[in-house]
This record gives structure tokens, sequence and C-alpha cells, in this order.
């Protein structure tokens, strides 16, 4: 299942951290889900909770990563407060993998978040039951376009010109 999402990023990121303004727009959730996810220590800011008067909460991107993984279990209809504290503990890896949330309707009932490798999904996969499937790509993508620096595809030098200028 792929979870579209519209991305309306306003302001850039502070620094080295994604303010919770961004994060929100990035990870395809509101400001409020943002907060409730927060409240309930799900998702927290890692770089700056944001206390005091003028503080300013600051997410990394694996803390992206996190909200919208768990937007992507909430779409699929995983318990998000089954699934909230585990999304909270997964380690949100840098290389090309993929977290797999499953199996879902065992008999146990007890799913698990797992992160693999793209190429071992298919083992987890073929052992059978339902699983949630969440590449975490996309979400890296929209992060790198906002906290990468803009910079342009090809820069052109132009040659000064050699006719002289005219004064009206």
């Amino acid at each position: 299942m792929t979870t579209p999402i519209a991305v309306d990023v306003t302001s850039k990121a502070v620094g080295e951290g994604i303010v919770a303004n961004d994060a929100h727009d990035l990870a395809g959730i509101t400001y409020r889900q943002l907060d409730h996810w927060a409240r309930q220590d799900w998702v927290r800011p890692s770089l700056d909770q944001g206390r005091g008067r003028a503080g300013r909460r600051l997410y990394s991107a694996a803390d992206v990563v996190r909200l919208d993984l768990l937007r992507h279990l909430a779409m699929s209809k995983v318990n998000t407060a089954q699934a909230g504290p585990r999304v909270a503990d997964v380690e949100v890896p840098d290389d090309d993998s993929l977290m797999l949330w499953g199996p879902v309707g065992g008999k146990d009932g007890d799913a698990h978040l797992r992160v693999v490798e793209r190429a071992e999904a298919v083992d987890f996969l073929a052992d059978g039951g339902a699983w949630v499937v969440f590449d975490p790509e996309p979400v890296r993508a929209r992060i790198a376009r906002v906290v990468a620096p803009a910079v342009p595809e090809t820069l052109s030098v132009v040659a000064p010109s050699t006719k002289k200028r005219r004064s009206a």
C-alpha cells in the first residue's frame, strides 16, 4: 500500500534540525497529530525538546522517518497504541532497508517491527501472515529537498561584454 503525501513545507530547516512545522508536513500528518504522538512519547524531537519560553522543537531526519512510519502504520489499520512504543524504540537505518510490521493477525496478536535489508524482506514475507511494509526512501527524499540547500543544476558563467556601455 502506497500512502501519498502532499508536502507544503514553508520554512527552512533550522541548523541541523527540522522545525516542528516542517516535520509534520514532511511526515504527512497534522500538527495536532505531531503533538499527540510527542505527548505519548512515541516520537519526540531528539535534537531539541523546545522547553522554555522561546523553545523551538527540532526533529532529526530519523525522527521524521519515525513519524512517517507511524502514519503509514495507522493508515494500514495498525493500532497506534500498540505500534507507537515500538516505533519510538526502532533504530532508523541509513542504508537501503525496509521496515516490516507483522505478521498481522497471528494467534497471539503480537506483531513486531523489524528493520531488514531489502533483499532479506522476501524471506520474512514468505513465512506467511499479513505484513505492513514501509519504505523510508520517499520520506528521506522529501527531507533531503528541505534540508539540503538549493543548488542550481548548472552554473553558467557569463563573459564580460566587450561593448562599452553608454549612459543616456
